[in-house]
Order: structure tokens, then sequence, then C-alpha cells
């Protein structure tokens, strides 16, 4: 019922990327040690500064007018499909990697830290089984899933808040922040009528304070509120029009089964807005002021398998430094061809030969995929 990615609690994220491939620039056949040809196609894509695409098939980057498999802005990659682009490529996960985290699903720095693009090889190169289904892209909300912050009682079909969560989030401006708890939310979905009522609560950090406020402001629906859209500018504590204000930091409703937050970001504006990944009311209590860890704000986004499963991990040795996880994932280049090329692909490093980050290396080839066993 939600579209929306699902993240791991935390005040730092926790889903980022690695350097341990440092080369590959242009598209290229890799050979393992052996005598043995392990071919397979690697890319370097030139992400820090705007969103770049590749075609899988030649091995290209392209435009986005062009035909494209998956595209790249520093962390984020997407599927030409779905809210993401006007093609039929979706994808699945094919190889997990859960030894790379604990009970908890918290990283394993050990792991993470002494795997090589090497020694993950294997993966890629091995065995691969026909997915249970495939995924096309679809929103991405910088709060991610509506269920992180929600809950739907499937008895009476209202959907009302999560206990005790709350986000860190930065203004359409980016240059002040908040302290956000989701105190209530009422969404009688039977009535139809869209939702009832919401409060969200701010402590702001203004422009050039040194720490949040101590008095909060509410966002609650305004008088003229019909069920559906409406936006929040913290810096006036005011509800503005969400069609005609750039200035809106949180957006809260519905559209048709799906009901969200948006921030000033992304995809959904031209904001430098963006939230953290959610916390506890304790959490947000303790953080005194903005962390001043730009990474730590999620933007709205797009995305499908490659979001849903995120590829990295970030800061594990506290050197702000990103980790692959080597995560094999299957794209195929058409879903409704049964014949469509299948390509296995793994994303191994983060950084250029001269460690300039936000230049993601791909790895790919094309497999033949095996009947899973029942």
């Amino acid at each position: 019922m939600d579209l929306f990615d699902t993240r791991p609690p935390a005040i730092v994220l926790a889903a980022l990327a690695l350097t341990a491939c440092g080369g590959g620039s242009d598209n290229s056949i890799a050979e393992d040690d052996a005598d043995n040809v392990s071919r397979f196609s690697e890319q370097l894509m030139p992400a820090a500064t705007e969103t770049v695409y590749l075609n899988l098939e030649t091995g290209a980057m392209v435009e986005e007018s062009d035909d494209w498999h998956i595209a790249a802005n520093r962390l984020n990659f997407k599927l030409n499909s779905g809210a993401s682009g006007n093609g039929n490529v979706v994808g699945a996960l094919a190889i997990p990697q859960d030894d790379f985290y604990d009970s908890n699903g918290d990283p394993d720095a050990n792991v993470f830290t002494n795997a090589t693009a090497n020694s993950e090889e294997e993966h890629l190169l091995g065995i691969l089984e026909e997915p249970g289904s495939w995924q096309e892209d679809a929103f991405a909300s910088a709060f991610g899933s509506s269920d992180t912050w929600s809950q739907y009682d499937f008895a009476t079909g209202v959907i009302s808040e999560a206990e005790d969560v709350g986000y860190l989030v930065r203004s359409a401006e980016g240059n002040s922040y908040a302290r956000m708890r989701v105190v209530d939310f009422n969404f009688p979905t039977r009535e139809g009528q869209g939702i009832e009522g919401f409060t969200f609560e701010f402590d702001v950090q203004a422009s050039g304070a040194s720490g949040f406020s101590n008095t909060a402001i509410t966002f609650t629906p305004p008088a003229s509120y019909e069920g559906g859209d409406a936006c929040f500018d913290f810096d006036s504590a005011s509800v503005v029009d969400c069609e005609t204000s750039e200035a809106w930091d949180v957006q809260v409703g519905f559209s048709g089964r799906d009901w969200y937050l948006k921030s000033n970001s992304g995809v959904s504006g031209n904001g430098s807005g963006g939230a953290s990944d959610p916390m506890t009311w304790q959490e947000l209590a303790d953080t005194q002021s903005d962390p001043g860890v730009p990474q730590l704000y999620n933007t709205d986004s797009t995305g499908g398998v490659l979001t849903d499963n995120t590829w990295c991990a970030y800061n594990l040795t506290d050197q702000h430094k990103i980790w692959p996880n080597f995560r094999t994932f299957l794209i195929k280049a058409d879903a409704d061809d049964p014949e469509s090329t299948v390509w296995a692909l793994q994303i191994v490093g983060y950084y250029d030969q001269n460690g300039t980050s936000g230049k993601p290396t791909v790895r790919w080839l094309p497999v033949e995929l095996q009947q899973a066993q029942e």
C-alpha cells in the first residue's frame, strides 16, 4: 500500500557506500588473477554534481533522452521505469549479503572493511536464480515509508500516528533546521473524506542560531483544509500554499491509495530540504542542534530495488567514509519481454582513483537465470 523507501532508524546514515575499488573510469573488461577470464563490464559513473545515465547493453554513458537502464546521482541509484523514467526496466535483489550485518540489522564494520571487490566477485559470477518478482521504481520520501511514521488499523480502516517517531528536518532554504515530532495523524480511509487531522511539532534552529528553540510550534490543518495536501514553512511557523509557495519545508497529504510526508527537495520541490532517518523523541531531545553533517539528510527521490536494499554503509571507522556491501542485483531490460536481457550488477565503489567522492563504480554482466528450486 505504500511506495516509499524504507530505511533503518538511525541519527547518522547507515546507508551509504565505499572506496574499495579505486579504479574504473571507462567501460572495460575485467579479469581475475588466474588464467580464468571473468568477463564483466565496469564503469565509473561521474555522478558528483548531476544525474548520469548508463546503458548496460552498450556500456556507454548516455543522455536522459537516450536509452538508459540505470542512473546515479551521488549515492542514489534508479532504474528507467515507473516514477524514475519512461522505460520498462525492473530489478531484483539476488545476493543480499546478510553477513555484512549483525542480528539487529546494523553494519558489521569488520566485515565491511575487510571486503574487497575481488573477494566479493564470486557472487557476481555465480549461478543466480529467477527472482520471485521484479520491481519497478516508485517515489521514495526523505521521511521513509509511510508505515515508518504511521500505522494502519485493518479493523477500522483508520491510519494513525506511530508512537515515538520524529526527524531532524532541513528547510527549503537549506540554512535552518528543526526537530520534528509526529504527534497526531487521523486518516479514516473508509469515510472517503481524506485526512481528517494531524499535528506535527517543530523545535526550530533558525538561520544563524546555535541550537534548537525550546518553544515548539505546531503544524495542524488550516481552516480551508479539505483532507488532501497541506504544506508548512517552519521558519515562519505558517501553513503555505503547496502550489505557489517555494518556501514550504514539509508537506503532508495523500493521493490514490498512498499517504505521505514530503520535503522540499529532490523530485518534490526546488528547495534544499531534507529529513534524517527516523529518531525517537528522546534521541531528538538529546540532539541540541543540527549535527552539521549534510549526509544525514535524505532528499525526496525515486527508487526501487536499488534504494530499498541499500548498497553501502557510512562512517564505520569514524572517517566519514563510504563502504559498499557488494550486494548483487538483477536488472532486466524489459519487464514485459520474457526474452529480455538480464544483467547481474554490483556497485563496488564510491570514489575515483584520486579519492573524489560521488563517482560510484558499477560492474555487470549478462546472465542466464536458473529456475528457483521449490
